[in-house]
């Protein structure tokens, strides 16, 4: 995943949240290298015109020539960090084909495919065709087998050697190397899910880096690499089934800018960022099903991934969070949306010690779902037990621009253990997500059950901030050094006992063509899973109206600031409010409405009141203790978030 709470991000608190972006100057072109991909792809400037490429991502990028007539790489290798850029001047006319190197693959024909762009300079005639294509995957096996090593010593030999939709068969063995698949249709079989091991050795960046249609991967392990284990990029038709990656570092298992997927009977552990990730797709098509993820910073991560996606009947469990959709600017296509997590089994999460992570993973601590700036979602019959923060959580997302969650629905859950709150909804302006026939018993608004309603009340939850305040704190406890970390290699590793692909080497050889359409995949009869014998439910941690007492300063710093205040506000503001009202000599009508918003609309009322209608005041004093106070709450949160690095 990407930040779920940027550090650049400016806090408009009370009414909402907005955000600071840089942006290129208005004499020069900018380019965005995000996560995977160029933003344009395709730029025209004149002769001489400077094209800015900012690095808006999480990780490192580059920008290399096809022709070689650029190179961003300095001369010490260092690529372009987030945060940085890196600017080109062009002063001959032509079309300029240019790849990042860390997140691109070369095809048998010498073609760059993944992340790419093309700058056209000056008055070209060729066109530039950025369409996408459909696949080009066959969908049947043609009969040939590439063996390795009876055949090819080695895998990318025995890809590079392969036609589309060939069977690449791997014996047992370690097989250290990275492999860059570009061939579409083919289907890559180890014959032992536990005994055919790519090793990347803590310093090869990919396991498999797949930019081809269609291409299917089964029954091996992928461990130690430095980026991915598993990687499809920018692909129309995927399928991981039965792999297992442990201690990939950024992601497990990832499909990228890709349609049209499966992951299935997989198991990802040892991932800073999350074990399985789709993104930037819309619709993706895309099912991820019997999946067990642990010792991740996320066990799934899905930015900007929409339409069709569903996340079941898998299990979460030992993660910093279990399991995150979230929007962010980093990527296309947002926000994202029509998401479904339903039948999973998410427990034990908020892992402290044996989980690697950073700032968005650690910002999401303790919760089984979290809905990050998500529309439409739905969240239903799943078994979430034992996460310390909260069962299900929704907030908004603030990244360059502002992301609300809305008409998100959790319900036909089951929630026990939850440290803080089973179900929490977040503002500012949450825009009507529901909940309804949970079994859970404590939400956070506390009244959510009650005016959050999938079936009756839903009101907009237009700038309750006590679920934002937890996230925030921790991004203040990473700046500070306070969330646990491990190197590359040291989260807890599995036993390699794995469930084996049916039929094995034997069988049938099924390219990743029409892979959703083709899924047997029946949402009806997805259930709650049964609590298994033996599961000790957690207490729950001591809280003083929904802040936890035990999470540290910065959490109750946070909590003090963005919720106590407003709550006491409320409730003892509402009583003084009513006191002066119905002693004073106001019309009853004017004291009957004056009173209902001091009680019904929460601190706002309250300030409200003091500030046009207090009894026995000046304005200038009215003035001064409804604005002034409120801006004072202001500043000190403001500042708050400055010391804490946030802003």
């Amino acid at each position: 995943m990407t930040r779920l709470i940027p550090m650049r991000a400016l806090l408009l608190l009370g009414a909402l949240l907005a955000a600071a972006c840089s942006g290129a100057s208005a004499d020069e072109v900018e380019v965005r290298m995000l996560d995977n991909t160029y933003a344009p792809a395709v730029v025209e400037v004149d002769p001489g015109e400077p094209v800015r490429f900012r690095n808006a991502g999480r990780v490192p990028h580059n920008v290399i020539a096809d022709d070689g007539s650029f190179v961003s790489v300095d001369e010490t290798g260092d690529n372009t960090q987030p945060g940085e850029d890196w600017t080109v001047t062009i002063d001959d006319p032509g079309l300029y084909a240019y790849y990042c190197s860390l997140h691109a693959t070369q095809n048998e024909a010498g073609r760059w495919q993944g992340m790419v762009g093309t700058l056209v300079v000056g008055d070209v005639a060729d066109a530039v065709d950025v369409a996408a294509a459909g696949s080009d995957a066959p969908a049947e096996w043609t009969g040939e087998t590439r063996r390795v090593p009876e055949d090819h010593p080695t895998i990318q030999n025995a890809v590079d050697a392969a036609d589309p939709g060939d069977l690449v068969l791997i014996g047992p063995g370690v097989y250290r190397e990275a492999v860059s698949v570009t061939t579409p249709g083919l289907v890559i079989r180890g014959t032992d899910r536990n005994e055919v091991i790519l090793d990347g050795e803590l310093t090869r960046e990919n396991g498999f880096a797949v930019t081809a249609d269609g291409v299917a991967i089964e029954n091996l392990t992928a461990r130690g690499y430095t980026v991915n284990g598993f990687f499809w990029n920018g692909v129309t038709g995927y399928r991981g089934s039965y792999l297992t990656a442990i201690d990939d570092w950024v992601y497990g298992i990832y499909a990228f800018d890709s349609v049209d997927g499966l992951f299935e009977h997989s198991y990802a552990s040892g991932s800073w960022d999350a074990g399985y990730y789709i993104g930037q797709c819309d619709p993706c098509n895309a099912v991820v099903t019997d999946v067990l993820a642990e010792f991740n910073g996320l066990g799934y991560s899905g930015t900007n991934a929409s339409g069709n996606i569903w996340i079941v009947d898998s299990e979460w469990r030992h993660n910093v969070a279990g399991i995150v959709p979230n929007t962010l600017d980093s990527e296309l296509l947002p926000p994202a949306n029509d998401v479904v997590i339903a039948g999973n089994w998410i427990h034990d999460n908020g892992e402290v010690g044996r989980a690697p992570n950073r700032t968005a993973e650690w910002s999401a601590y303790g919760n089984g779902v979290v809905l990050a700036g998500v529309r439409d979602a739905v969240v239903r019959n799943n078994l979430i037990v034992n996460n310390p923060t909260s069962g299900v959580q929704v907030v908004s997302m603030i990244d360059e621009q502002f992301w609300p969650s809305g008409g998100n629905e959790i319900r036909d859950n089951v929630i026990r253990g939850s440290g803080r709150s089973d179900l929490a909804i977040g503002g500012p302006l949450e825009q009507g997500s529901c909940i309804a026939d949970n079994d859970a018993d404590t939400t956070l608004p506390f009244l959510a059950g009650l005016l959050h309603r999938c079936d009756g009340i839903n009101l907009p939850l237009w700038y309750g901030l006590a679920t934002a305040a937890d996230p925030l704190a921790r991004i203040a406890q990473v700046n500070a050094g306070q969330n646990p970390q491990l190197a590359h290699g040291e989260a807890p590793k599995p036993e390699m006992d794995f469930a084996q692909l049916p039929g094995g080497a034997d069988a049938p050889v099924v390219p990743a063509v029409d892979v959703f359409a083709g899924l047997d995949f029946d949402p009806d009869a997805i259930v709650t899973p049964t609590m298994p014998d033996g599961v000790e439910i957690a207490d729950r941690r001591t809280t003083l109206f929904g802040i936890p007492l035990d999470g540290g300063f910065w959490p109750v710093l946070y909590g003090a600031l963005m919720w106590w205040i407003p709550v006491l506000v409320w409730l003892l503001g509402g009583l003084w409010a009513l006191a002066r009202l119905w002693r004073g000599e106001k019309a009853t009508w004017q004291k009957a409405g004056w009173s209902l918003a001091a009680v019904g609309w929460p601190t706002v009322g309250v300030i409200a009141y003091t500030g046009l209608a207090a009894d026995g005041w000046s304005w200038r004093r009215r003035l001064l203790v409804a604005v002034g106070g409120t801006l004072v709450w202001l500043i000190v949160v403001v500042a708050a978030l400055l010391i804490g690095g946030v802003v």
